[in-house]
């Protein structure tokens, strides 16, 4: 099969998970194009710019097609429109020198579902939208915000018209069934991978006088650090062990959670490392105890299994994604937005540790979510729809 998948957003500033699925579909001896229009701030434009169009990349053996587009400040939604326009240009561009791909695979419906649609509309290509975006679980004001109903009509079109929606967790599917209803009859979760070569446990052995716990992600609201912390108050106040939390990631709320921390008389138990490349993130995994991350909502949150991967237990919130991965075999859920019943479920963690078994834990992280699992179910899924077409 030849697959061009379109990303929404795609590395070195993030989606990750994009490129190392593009990589095991690859291994399933498939040809994989990327076609990646990078959205870059206008302040970045350059007078040459005009000029350059695709520009080709071999990537890990994947054929990478890069353009930028250029952000209106301010006017998002008009930005948006024009991105999806400037990556159907981009397609056409591609298609005239390499030929059109047997399928289209787009990351998010916004936007590059959109803009598989408008080329399904003119060359007929068959498309395949996988839904990553925490704003459709929908269960707070934030949420709500961030997918305002005036999108509405650009997503009821490319959703209508894809052969077949995927989500990376259940909790996504309610609300895109709200906006389009046929989507119903075509969704199927396949959820994100874990590179279980990289994620897996250490050596070390940790000593019963202490507990170390360690987080990860972007230092926003959305991931409910601040509720992490007043939670972390109130845990060392009941238990006798030396308990830590280290904490990986940047943001625009590092400043308040640190200025919060210090509030909290917590400099001594709470680190902020900033950022951490994959390999830093694993020795932390391989040094911690156990993993929590307790956010407001979450699409599916790979760091929940990256953590498993590497044999740790786990405390999330009942609040997305996460709950199709934290069960009774790996962790605790707690209620989100609730600090008191977060730090009651760390201290359960802590008690009930040596209950849990870091071989079953990795060994049904990989069962779930190993890359090449993965990847075998995208390709059964892709030769489906093509054998279809035909």
């Amino acid at each position: 099969m030849k697959i061009l998948v379109i990303p929404s957003w795609y590395p070195p500033k993030s989606g990750f998970f994009f490129q190392e699925l593009n990589e095991a579909i690859l291994h399933e001896k498939n040809t994989v194009d990327v076609l990646v229009n990078t959205v870059t701030s206008i302040k970045q434009l350059k007078i040459s710019d005009f000029f350059h169009k695709n520009i080709y990349y071999n990537e890990a053996g994947l054929n990478v097609f890069r353009s930028n587009f250029y952000n209106i400040p301010k006017l998002n939604f008009i930005s948006n429109r024009l991105w999806i326009k400037n990556t159907v240009k981009r397609y056409i561009e591609y298609s005239e020198k390499n030929g059109h791909p047997d399928i289209i695979h787009a990351h998010s419906s916004i936007w590059a579902g959109v803009a598989a649609y408008r080329i399904y509309k003119k060359f007929s290509i068959p498309y395949v939208i996988t839904e990553h975006r925490s704003r459709f679980i929908f269960n707070t004001p934030e949420a709500e915000k961030m997918l305002p109903e005036k999108y509405f009509p650009l997503l009821q079109s490319a959703l209508k018209n894809a052969s077949h929606i995927t989500c990376v967790s259940p909790a996504l599917c309610p609300k895109l069934t709200d906006i389009e209803k046929s989507v119903e009859t075509k969704t199927v979760v396949i959820p994100n991978t874990v590179d279980s070569d990289k994620f897996k446990p250490g050596k070390t052995k940790n000593s019963e006088n202490e507990f170390k716990w360690f987080s990860l992600g972007k230092l926003n609201p959305v991931k409910g650090f601040d509720i992490l912390l007043k939670a972390m108050s109130i845990l060392i106040n009941n238990t006798d062990k030396t308990v830590t939390l280290r904490i990986g990631g940047d943001g625009r709320e590092y400043k308040n959670l640190r200025k919060l921390s210090e509030n909290l008389n917590l400099t001594k138990n709470v680190v902020f490392l900033g950022n951490l490349d994959k390999n830093i993130v694993v020795k932390e995994m391989q040094k911690a105890h156990a993993f929590v991350l307790p956010s407001r909502f979450e699409a599916f949150g790979v760091v929940y299994i990256e953590a498993a991967a590497c044999g740790l237990p786990l405390v999330g919130t009942d609040a997305g994604g996460q709950s199709s991965i934290i069960n009774e075999k790996n962790g605790y859920l707690a209620k989100p937005e609730n600090p008191e019943i977060l730090a009651e479920t760390m201290l359960k963690m802590m008690r009930n540790y040596q209950s849990f078994d870091k071989k079953e834990i990795r060994n049904e992280t990989i069962k779930k979510y190993d890359k090449q699992t993965i990847a075998k179910k995208y390709c059964n899924l892709f030769s489906k729809i093509i054998n279809e077409q035909h």
